[in-house]
C-alpha cells in the first residue's frame, strides 16, 4: 500500500515551503549575494530596452547571469527570469528612471 504523499506532483505551495527550508539553511552573507545577483540582472534587464548600444552592453552579462542562475537551481533561475520581466515592463512602463 502506497502512501497518500508518494502521489502527489508537488505543487507550487510545496515548492515555496522547500524555497523558504533553503533559505532558512542559508546563511545572511549567501542570501545577500544571492539579492545582489538579483538585483544585477534586474539592472541589465533594464540597459536592455534602453537602445542598441546599452542592449549590447548587457547582452553577454544577462546571458551570463541566467545561464549560472540556471545551472544552480531552476527556483533561482526562475526568480531571475521574474526579476528580468519585471525590470523590463517597469522600464518600458517608465517606472525606472535610469
Amino acid at each position: 500500500m502506497t502512501d497518500a504523499r508518494d502521489d502527489r506532483s508537488g505543487g507550487p505551495l510545496e515548492a515555496l515551503v522547500v524555497i523558504g527550508q533553503e533559505v532558512r539553511r542559508s546563511s545572511a552573507n549567501a542570501v545577500a549575494v544571492d539579492l545582489l545577483y538579483v538585483f544585477t540582472t534586474a539592472f541589465f534587464a533594464t540597459l536592455l530596452v534602453r537602445g542598441l548600444w546599452p542592449a549590447a552592453i548587457a547582452a553577454l552579462p544577462v546571458t551570463v547571469l541566467l545561464s549560472f542562475a540556471w545551472m544552480s537551481s531552476r527556483s533561482f533561475f526562475l526568480t531571475n527570469a521574474l526579476a528580468l520581466v519585471v525590470a523590463v515592463w517597469a522600464t518600458r512602463a517608465g517606472l525606472v528612471p535610469l
